[in-house]
């Protein structure tokens, strides 16, 4: 039997808004805190360096699972387990991109010793970096010749002045 309505779902798309994400910023009452992936361990677990000093295993809510995709050095909100005798355990309730990371550094919300941008280390050394010669002759190259001829021609042009008198 064919379709008569044009197509898959999926060709449809989806429909966009264009409108500004909130903000969510961490709730002291819900035991809610910062925290940075470190690795990923299989199964919607992650490894997560807590900035109240602690490494947790955080594992991913069930809301944001196969939605939205967590991976090493995202910022995280997380929550504590309360129901646990031991503090090791949290759930992962929301991913920051990096916008809003910086967003939440600039606010003071994230502590100074994190660094956001510390995996980039192309723009630190220019003078270092490795040059190539592929036989092309540079464009200042071509102009100082040409200015050394043009001086040529007028010392030359000296020369032979000097020698008629």
């Amino acid at each position: 039997m064919p379709n008569k309505k044009g197509g898959k779902k999926f060709k449809k798309g989806k429909k966009q808004s264009f409108r500004a994400k909130t903000m969510i910023y961490k709730d002291p009452k819900e035991d809610q805190e910062y925290g940075k992936v470190i690795r990923a361990m299989g199964g919607g677990r992650f490894d997560i360096q807590c900035f109240d000093g602690k490494n947790r295993m955080g594992i991913i809510a069930g809301n944001m699972r196969k939605k939205v995709w967590v991976n090493k050095d995202d910022i995280i909100l997380f929550s504590k387990w309360e129901f646990t005798t031991e503090d090791d355990k949290c759930s992962i309730i929301h991913k920051y991109d990096i916008d809003e990371s910086r967003r939440l550094q600039r606010d003071g919300e994230l502590p100074d010793f994190i660094k956001l941008d510390e995996d980039n280390d192309f723009g630190e050394d220019i003078d270092n970096m490795i040059t190539f010669d592929y036989g092309v002759p540079d464009e200042n190259e071509g102009e100082n010749e040409e200015d050394n001829e043009g001086e040529n021609e007028d010392n030359e042009d000296n020369e032979i002045d000097l020698d008629d008198i």
